[in-house]
């Protein structure tokens, strides 16, 4: 009987021990993330500039292309499709291009530029910041 409650005290203790440490752990865990949004936070509000539409005229203003399907030309299968809607290019497209020369489909990027966001989809380029 001694002997099954020694056992008992052993593997309570174990487990206690291994609570300790996954606690440890895990408080180690949080105040990493703590810290890394605490840098975020100090950063000069760069998520709340992405969160502006960008003014009619800026988006106007960027050059739009004519997509044309060259099959003698080697596209990579990247390169062909708008990382808005998913959509393969196809001949004839429309295609606006940014300060950063990513493009999209007009329509796509006009209405994500001028209702939800300044940026590059992408590389979140600031289309209302001159080209470097």
């Amino acid at each position: 009987m001694r002997e099954a409650n020694s056992d008992n005290h052993v593997r309570t203790r174990d487990n206690i021990s291994r609570i300790v440490m996954l606690a440890e752990a895990l408080f180690e865990v949080l105040d990493e993330i703590h810290q890394q949004s605490l840098v975020l936070s100090s950063r000069p509000h760069v998520s709340s500039i992405g969160s502006l539409p960008a003014p009619n005229d800026v988006v106007e203003s960027l050059p739009v292309k004519v997509y044309y399907n060259n099959s003698d030309k080697k596209v990579r299968e990247d390169d062909a499709k708008c990382y808005i809607c998913l959509i393969d290019y196809e001949g004839g497209d429309n295609l606006r291009v940014m300060p950063c020369h990513h493009e999209f489909h007009l329509t796509c990027v006009d209405k994500w530029l001028k209702e939800v966001h300044r940026v590059c989809p992408l590389c979140r380029g600031d289309v209302c910041k001159p080209e470097r």
